[in-house]
């Protein structure tokens, strides 16, 4: 089940990536993650991404998690981001690749998680407003039994040349399932 509120996961799922070199990308998004069909947790998420000319790419993630199953407790998630995305020869493809470090802490709890994630994927430009993204992130940790992969596909909206609002939506399986939805706006500067 599919609902409100946006990633994280996919992370991101699901980073906004520009061909143009030299750009910062910001963007809230809202979602949704219902997992092993039991329970939802609903998502505020926040990603600064900078590209730079070469293609290399830097940033962080912030995600909050708000469970509504009794017993388990909301959470935080932040990370930091490291990828690449490289110049092609077809200006309607642009595919990227990420890692990621993070850290999952439960609110009301001393304990965290550290993980790692690895993500490949490409954004499609289909018209000038309208683009396709897809993604494979690979997640993992020592610190617990959390192994996951994770597909996401997405399609975003061109509001302007600073703004688009893109949705994705993506299945999780391995240690976990989920499925999840998710809605941001993507502002560049």
């Amino acid at each position: 089940m599919l609902l409100r509120s946006t990633a994280l996961s996919l992370g991101l799922f699901l980073f906004s990536v520009s061909a143009n070199g030299g750009m910062l990308t910001l963007g809230p998004g809202l979602g949704v993650e219902r997992v092993n069909d039991i329970f939802n947790v609903d998502l505020d998420i926040i990603r600064g991404i900078y590209r730079f000319d070469n293609g290399i790419t830097a940033g962080a993630v912030v995600m909050f998690g708000y469970v509504d199953y009794f017993d388990v407790p909301d959470e935080g998630r932040y990370e930091v981001v490291v990828g690449y995305s490289p110049s092609t020869s077809s200006p309607k493809i642009s595919p990227y690749a990420f890692v990621t470090k993070g850290v999952r802490s439960y609110f009301g709890a001393f304990s965290s998680i550290h993980y790692h994630t690895a993500t490949v994927g490409s954004r499609y430009v289909l018209s000038d407003r309208i683009y396709f993204d897809s993604s494979y992130r690979h997640r993992n940790t020592n610190d617990m039994s959390w192994e996951t992969g994770t597909v996401s596909i997405g399609i975003g909206y061109n509001i302007s040349q600073r703004f688009s609002l893109q949705f994705n939506i993506g299945t999780t399986w391995g240690d976990y399932q989920g499925d999840q939805a998710v809605i941001a706006l993507i502002s560049r500067f």
